[in-house]
């Protein structure tokens, strides 16, 4: 395994464990978006040739949702 896998992996880990001892959805979605953004880098440059865009737009996704739940979080506390 290359160390960009070996990141990814590790990262999407830590999301998981942190996941289980209550870290927050904002975390645990930027983790994931991170460890997505990882595993594509590691497919783009083994040239495997779906798994760059499926990685990266799912990374994308999880960013979204990271970025949705700060934002209704900062809204919630000013009401």
């Amino acid at each position: 395994m290359s160390t960009l896998a070996l990141l990814a992996l590790g990262v999407a880990l830590a999301a998981l464990a942190g996941l289980c001892f209550g870290l927050p959805d904002r975390w645990f979605c930027a983790l994931l978006a991170l460890a997505c953004l990882l595993g594509g880098a590691d497919a783009a440059y083994r040239e495997k040739q779906p798994w760059p865009v499926i990685l990266l737009l799912t990374g994308a996704l999880f960013a979204g949702a990271s970025a949705h739940d700060v934002i209704r979080g900062h809204r919630a506390g000013r009401q």
